[in-house]
């Protein structure tokens, strides 16, 4: 039997968090980016788009649209929250759910569907979409399909609120007649070139390939493979699950665009490192390697992902301390490519209490006052028949 694969993806999502944050924003034009000569627009509002703004376009020309355009800059501590939200509710339905970005998901809800669903999936798409509304104030648009690929495409055809199921029998009829451009992995350098030699739809894109054109296999290369399982409902259905390898935290996001402003890159991959080193210091965990990585998004290189570590002379929990370092591994790797996803992972992990640091000339005064300081705590504690005395960053830890 196939999977019921769910990718759900919430409807110009930075700028409904601006409109929660502030509702006389709501029904206005707004975007959500940056206002420099280099600003890019994240996202826009639906009453922005109505001006031909959108995401990826450059903040100057979005101005130049609508000239009553308000520009709201990203806060990504809020996106994070309402984010934190909208998969907290997502996985009251099923807990096999895949992350992609702050906005999107994928979830299996296969199980769950035969034990609640009452043969009707109509009904349980919308508790599901209505529920988010009533819970988050979130609108989403589901895509539904036996595989990741399928469900991705369907969540983009009917927006905002949509919920588009795809069968496989169903590819010919709603994939086949969408524009080239609208086929998820094909980036902007490549459709354009498609649209040169005739090929103008994604059925056009299939054929050609299946009947092994050689022009636009030269142009595809090894990714040509791959777009004719996806377009016969024969790629992957398998999730990738985060359970917690008790040897590396990490995560890794997609972008709201593809994007090569290493200042905006650069932003969000920091705000990402800040949530697993959160995540790694409430564990009692300390790290001795960090890695950065990004994938291209290049689908002529077959998305080709990087990856750059640097270890540590010691164990750390530092979070300023890794904070530089992800910046120095940024600067010192990113070349401008145009990247679609950037992860952050810690590794080689030791539990707080199982890590000794070694004494030498250089940190010996520090061992010897920590030492110092657990001696009169604990003698004040026996003297006082309790454990009320503590350090401050112990309490502070907690």
């Amino acid at each position: 039997m196939s999977r019921i694969i769910l990718h759900i993806d919430l409807n110009a999502f930075f700028a409904t968090c601006e409109e929660l944050k502030n509702p006389s924003l709501v029904g206005k034009p707004l975007m959500v980016g940056g206002d420099g000569r280099c600003g890019i627009v994240s996202t826009a509002s639906y009453a922005a788009r109505k001006y031909g703004i959108h995401s990826g376009m450059p903040t100057f020309q979005a101005k130049m649209l609508c000239k009553d355009l308000i520009i709201c800059p990203c806060d990504f501590k809020l996106y994070e929250l309402y984010s934190k939200e909208f998969i907290a509710f997502i996985k009251t339905f099923t807990p096999y759910v895949e992350q992609m970005s702050v906005d999107e998901c994928f979830a299996d809800i296969t199980e769950s569907f035969k034990k609640y669903g009452k043969n009707d999936i109509n009904s349980y798409l919308l508790r599901i979409q209505n529920g988010l509304y009533s819970k988050t104030q979130l609108k989403c648009s589901i895509g539904v399909a036996p595989t990741k690929f399928l469900a991705k495409m369907g969540s983009d055809i009917k927006k905002p609120m949509g919920i588009t199921i795809i069968r496989k029998k169903d590819i010919p009829s709603k994939i086949f007649p969408l524009p080239i451009k609208a086929y998820f992995g094909i980036g902007k350098k490549t459709y354009p070139k498609l649209e040169k030699i005739g090929i103008k739809t994604i059925g056009d894109l299939y054929y050609s390939v299946k009947n092994n054109d050689g022009i636009a296999a030269s142009m595809i290369g090894s990714f040509a493979d791959d777009i004719v399982n996806q377009l016969e409902g024969l790629s992957s259905d398998e999730l990738n699950l985060e359970y917690g390898d008790p040897k590396s935290i990490g995560v890794s996001r997609t972008l709201m665009f593809d994007s090569s402003d290493a200042y905006e890159i650069k932003k969000y991959l920091i705000q990402l490192s800040r949530g697993v080193i959160k995540d790694m210091v409430q564990k009692e965990l300390l790290t001795k390697t960090i890695s950065i990585q990004f994938k291209d998004a290049n689908c002529e290189t077959n998305f080709k992902t990087k990856s750059f570590s640097k270890s540590f002379d010691e164990y750390t929990d530092n979070e300023e301390e890794i904070i530089n370092t992800v910046s120095e591994l940024f600067d010192n790797s990113y070349d401008n490519t145009v990247i679609r996803l950037v992860g952050f992972t810690v590794k080689n992990l030791q539990q707080r209490h199982s890590v000794v640091k070694q004494m030498t000339f250089d940190n010996y005064e520090e061992h010897e006052k920590e030492n110092e300081i657990g001696i009169l705590i604990n003698k004040l504690n026996r003297d006082f028949n309790s454990d009320v005395f503590k350090r401050l960053s112990d309490i502070e830890k907690k």
